[in-house]
């Protein structure tokens, strides 16, 4: 029989064979125990010998298959089992992080057959040096170190480690958070009564920030602001913006643009809307003044 390598933490099958001669029974033996002495091992009516959940050190070793063919007439075979141990990776973490900071994660084997080979990849990729992304391997570990984290950081990350037993891996997502913060303010505007207008508010920031309007009315200094109702005629826009489809008088007032996302203090800008009719936009009549000069004639 052949040799066997086994791999710990799984089943394995030791076959024992007899061809050309009838027999009467077939035993198993390791290190003069006759088997099975545990509950992990089973032997078949056909012989063939099975380990489950194999462990190096009271798995690895010679076992001999005796096979009865005539009275007190045996023939017996030996097979040595070689156990490997495939790499176990402890269990790590990206905390959490915003844009600029510093980020290090160890991708640690506590386990395993050397020599282990250790890689890393991102959403799939080998991890380009380009990136910004800094890869120290030794023995037993790989570290992964960015020295300022941006947007192009977020993403699923994979360890892998390898050895002549397996291929094992763990992947975890790095999520970069940006606080709120404007792309475009809101400012004071003139609103045409039965008109449709927008309030200009746009916000960028990650996870996306979730835009509130707030509406205090009155021309003089805001006293208390109040959510604005979203109705049929008024509506947050996708960019944040706020469109007013039918301007009415009473949409005159103080407006509070407000975002957050989780992600630091909340940012909020205000801004005022007057409401004219379309008369007030209108330009008056010309008016033509003559001045006369004495001794010229007049046209």
């Amino acid at each position: 029989m052949r040799n066997i390598t086994a791999v710990a933490g799984r089943n394995t099958f030791i076959n024992c064979r007899v061809i050309g001669y009838p027999y009467y029974s077939i035993k198993w033996y390791k290190e003069g125990l006759l088997l099975p002495d545990n509950h992990r091992q089973v032997v078949y009516e056909n012989g063939t010998l099975k380990l489950s959940d194999v462990q190096k050190v009271l798995d690895e070793g010679a076992y001999l298959c005796s096979v009865l063919i005539q009275p007190q007439i045996f023939i017996s075979q030996t097979v040595y089992v070689q156990v490997k141990v495939p790499p176990l990776i402890q269990p790590f973490d990206f905390p959490p992080t915003s844009i600029g900071k510093l980020m290090y994660i160890a991708c640690v084997v506590s386990s395993g057959d050397m020599p282990i080979h250790i890689t890393w990849r991102k959403d799939g990729q080998e991890v380009a040096p380009s990136s910004g992304v800094n890869i120290e391997t030794k023995e037993y570990m790989s570290s992964l170190q960015i020295g300022k984290v941006s947007l192009k950081h977020n993403g699923n990350y994979t360890c892998i480690a390898s050895n002549d037993a397996a291929t094992v891996s763990s992947e975890r997502q790095l999520t970069v958070t940006v606080p709120p913060q404007f792309v475009v303010q809101p400012n004071n505007q003139d609103g045409i009564y039965g008109k449709a207008g927008v309030l200009n508010c746009s916000v960028d920031g990650y996870p996306p920030p979730k835009v509130m309007w707030k509406h205090a009315k009155g021309t003089g200094n805001p006293q208390q602001y109040h959510p604005v109702p979203l109705t049929g005629r008024i509506q947050i826009m996708g960019n944040g913006s706020l469109l007013i489809r039918h301007v009415l008088e009473e949409d005159r007032g103080y407006y509070l643009c407000q975002a957050s996302n989780g992600v630091g203090s909340d940012i909020s800008k205000s801004m005022v809307l007057t409401v004219k009719s379309e008369s007030d936009l209108q330009p008056g009549p010309r008016v033509h003044i003559l001045i006369h000069t004495p001794g010229r004639k007049l046209p």
